[in-house]
C-alpha cells in the first residue's frame, strides 16, 4: 500500500481557481497542526501531522453531510517541540519561526477569501499550543475574527494548561459526548505514541507502522507527578521515556481509532451553522 501523501486531498491539490470559488461559495478552511517528532519505535515521525489531516478529513465528510462545505489546507506541521526535540527524528523550529510561519499560514488562507479559518491542533506540548494562543490572540486583535481553534485535544487537558476555557473568543466550542468516550483503555497513564495514537495510525496510515517493533513494547507506567517531570523535556524525558513513548503502545480495542472519527462528527456540527455573511 502506498504511503498517503499529507498533501493528498488537501488545497495542494486544488487550482487557483477552485480555490477562490470555494472561498466565494462560503467554505471554511480547515488547517491540521502539528510537529515531526519522535514518537517511538513503533510510529512515524509525522505521527501528529497525520492524525490533525485525518481529523480535518473526517470533518470535512461530515460537514458535506450537514449541508457545509470545507476544504483542507496543507498541514502546518513546524509547531515547537519542546518535550522531546533532542529525541530521534524530531526537528526543533524555533518559537518565533513557528510563530511567523504559523501567522503567514492564516493570513494567506485570509487573504485567498476564506471568512473562516479553523485550526486543528493534535499535539500536546504547551510551548506549542500557548503559541497558537497567542497567534490567535494577536490575529483577533488586528480584526481577523474568522481565525478560530476547533481542536486541541481535551484528553491532555490543553485548555487549563494555557490558562483557556475553551469559550474564549478565538476557539469554535464543542463538549464532548459520550460516543467519544465509550471504548475499551488499558487504565494506564498514556499522552504520547499511546494506545490513542498507535490506534489512530494503525488505522489511517498502517503502512508506516513498524509491527514488529510494537510486538513487544510495554507500558510505561509513569504516574501524573512523572508526567510533570517529564513535560519538562530534556534529561528528564530522555531518563522517563527513553524509547520516546509515554503510556500503553498497544491498544486493546481494535476500534479505539473511531474516538477520533466520534470528535470529527462532533466538531462537523459546531461548525456547520449558516455560513458568514461574504
Amino acid at each position: 500500500m502506498p504511503t498517503d501523501s499529507l498533501m493528498a486531498g488537501t488545497m495542494a491539490e486544488m487550482t487557483g481557481t477552485a480555490i477562490r470559488a470555494a472561498a466565494g461559495r462560503g467554505a471554511v478552511a480547515l488547517l491540521p497542526v502539528g510537529v515531526i517528532e519522535c514518537h517511538g519505535p513503533h510510529l512515524p515521525v509525522g505521527t501528529d501531522a497525520f492524525v490533525a489531516l485525518e481529523l480535518c478529513r473526517a470533518t470535512r465528510r461530515y460537514m458535506a453531510g450537514l449541508g457545509r462545505e470545507a476544504v483542507i489546507a496543507p498541514p502546518y506541521y513546524w509547531g515547537i517541540n519542546g518535550i522531546l526535540g533532542e529525541f530521534p527524528g524530531s526537528f526543533r523550529i524555533r518559537p518565533e519561526t513557528a510563530t511567523a510561519l504559523l501567522r503567514d499560514v492564516i493570513t494567506s488562507l485570509s487573504a485567498n477569501g476564506f471568512g473562516e479559518i479553523l485550526l486543528v491542533s493534535h499535539h500536546g506540548d504547551r510551548l506549542h499550543n500557548e503559541m497558537i494562543r497567542d497567534v490567535l490572540t494577536a490575529l483577533h486583535a488586528e480584526g481577523l475574527s474568522g481565525a478560530r481553534w476547533l481542536y486541541a485535544p481535551f484528553r491532555w487537558r490543553m485548555y487549563e494548561r494555557i490558562g483557556q476555557t475553551g469559550r474564549e473568543p478565538i476557539w469554535v466550542p464543542w463538549e464532548p459526548v459520550p460516543a467519544m468516550e465509550g471504548f475499551r483503555l488499558t487504565g494506564i497513564l498514556g499522552v504520547h505514541a499511546d494506545e490513542y495514537e498507535t490506534a489512530a495510525i494503525m488505522r489511517y496510515r498502517p503502512e508506516t507502522v513498524d509491527h514488529d517493533a510494537l510486538r513487544g513494547l510495554q507500558p510505561t507506567r509513569l504516574t501524573l507527578a512523572d508526567l510533570q517531570e517529564w513535560r519538562k523535556g530534556g534529561e528528564a524525558a530522555r531518563r522517563l521515556t527513553p524509547d520516546g513513548y509515554f503510556g500503553a503502545p498497544n491498544p486493546i480495542d481494535p476500534e479505539l481509532w473511531r474516538h477520533y472519527d466520534e470528535t470529527a462528527r462532533v466538531m462537523a456540527a459546531a461548525v456547520a451553522g449558516p455560513a458568514p455573511a461574504p
